[in-house]
């Protein structure tokens, strides 16, 4: 019987340390059931409640958003090509300006539109809709009522989007009512298409206006080259000093031939009838003659008073106005090539797809922004959790 009891009592020694050493993981267990519940009440209040709530937003608050799309692509007259295979290539006349896509992207976002748009459309009547949530209504509750805050607003309402391979600008207008979104890209591409008839009106005048200059410079010079003759004939009286010149060179012709022919006389007589009561007289006609002579001579050369240096100053006068005539033809060409550059040069915007009359939604996303809503609260959650973790492992070691 002492046995019996010595060996039961051998078997229960082991079993009640076992005992003793589980106590320690048992209470870990129970200190771990002791957090679930704080850590799911922390999980729900991280993730839960703003997922709900954004879902509660969506589901009976958010305020649908109706989108108005178009596309279109700002061209230039071609410039004529300088070779063949140019040609070839623009058959069609007309070439891409992507630099005046650029600035058609950058008018449409400029508060310069805005305050054109408003002029033909109730801008703020369309942001504010009463149809629109309080969350997105203009203005919203941490926004003022004011231009800039208008034009914030209105930069968040429109997205214009190009493509650099295709040349085609996306236009994209939203708003709380599809006539809405439809009128603000129907006037938004009716602005653009102003704005480049203005520019083509400047780059017009810029270049007739610097080309009539040149032209009307050119006039003036030619009208104050005719002056100029026209004073110098008043002054020395005569229309054309080289007319002039060209008769006294005809008169001193004739009066050498007549010269000529008085001492052929002179010397015939002599031989003849060396005692002719003629020959005094044929003397004084020769004498005569070689002093006229002598005198239309003078009035051409040998003084200031001669017709040479009129004939100088006249035909200064008249390379002068020959210059002036072909600076005025000259110019007048340029201003010829001048207009019909501007008119080739001429931008104009193609609408490839007209915008359209949305019969749906199609924002808010509510689902995808949910789900971005829990992946984002999630991860902020594990995160926290992390670096909680972190920093008791480091207390507790």
């Amino acid at each position: 019987m002492a046995l019996v009891t010595e060996k039961t009592e051998q078997q229960e020694l082991p079993s009640f340390g076992r005992r003793i050493a589980r106590l320690p993981s048992r209470r870990a267990e129970a200190k771990e059931r002791r957090k679930r519940p704080g850590r799911l009440a922390v999980f729900l209040a991280v993730v839960g409640l703003p997922v709900a709530l954004v879902s509660l937003y969506y589901a009976f608050v958010a305020a649908p958003i109706f989108v108005s799309e178009s596309s279109f692509v700002v061209r230039m007259a071609a410039p004529p090509s300088s070779n063949a295979f140019g040609s070839l290539l623009q058959n069609s006349g007309i070439t891409r300006s992507q630099d005046d896509t650029f600035s058609v992207q950058e008018y449409v976002r400029s508060r310069q539109a805005l305050q054109e748009l408003g002029e033909q459309l109730p801008v703020r009547s369309i942001f504010g809709s009463p149809d629109a949530d309080w969350l997105m209504r203009f203005p919203r509750f941490w926004e003022s009522n004011s231009e800039e805050e208008l034009y914030r607003y209105y930069s968040d309402r429109i997205a214009v989007v190009h493509n650099d391979i295709t040349g085609i600008t996306l236009l994209r207008t939203t708003a709380f009512h599809a006539t809405d979104a439809f009128d603000l890209n129907k006037r938004l591409l009716a602005l653009s298409e102003n704005l480049l008839q203005r520019m083509n009106e400047r780059a017009h005048d810029d270049a007739v206006q610097f080309a009539g200059n040149e032209v009307r410079d050119a006039e003036q010079r030619m009208i104050d080259a005719q002056k100029k003759i026209t004073t110098f004939r008043n002054k020395e009286l005569m229309i054309d000093p080289n007319a002039s010149s060209t008769s006294m060179v005809e008169l001193i012709g004739q009066l050498s031939a007549e010269l000529a022919a008085m001492r052929a006389r002179l010397t015939e007589t002599r031989k003849t009838a060396p005692d002719s009561n003629a020959i005094p007289f044929i003397t004084s006609q020769i004498a005569a003659l070689e002093q006229q002579i002598e005198t239309e001579r003078r009035k051409m050369v040998g003084s200031d008073s001669s017709i040479a240096p009129r004939i100088a100053d006249y035909e200064s006068l008249v390379l002068l106005r020959e210059f002036a005539d072909k600076a005025l033809v000259s110019a007048l060409d340029a201003l010829d090539v001048a207009r019909a550059d501007a008119r080739r040069q001429q931008l104009y915007l193609e609408v490839v797809v007209p915008p359209h009359l949305p019969d749906e939604a199609e924002l808010p996303l509510a689902l995808k922004n949910i789900f971005i809503t829990f992946l984002v609260m999630s991860f902020s959650y594990l995160v926290g959790w992390l670096l909680l973790t972190a920093i008791r492992d480091h207390d507790n070691g």
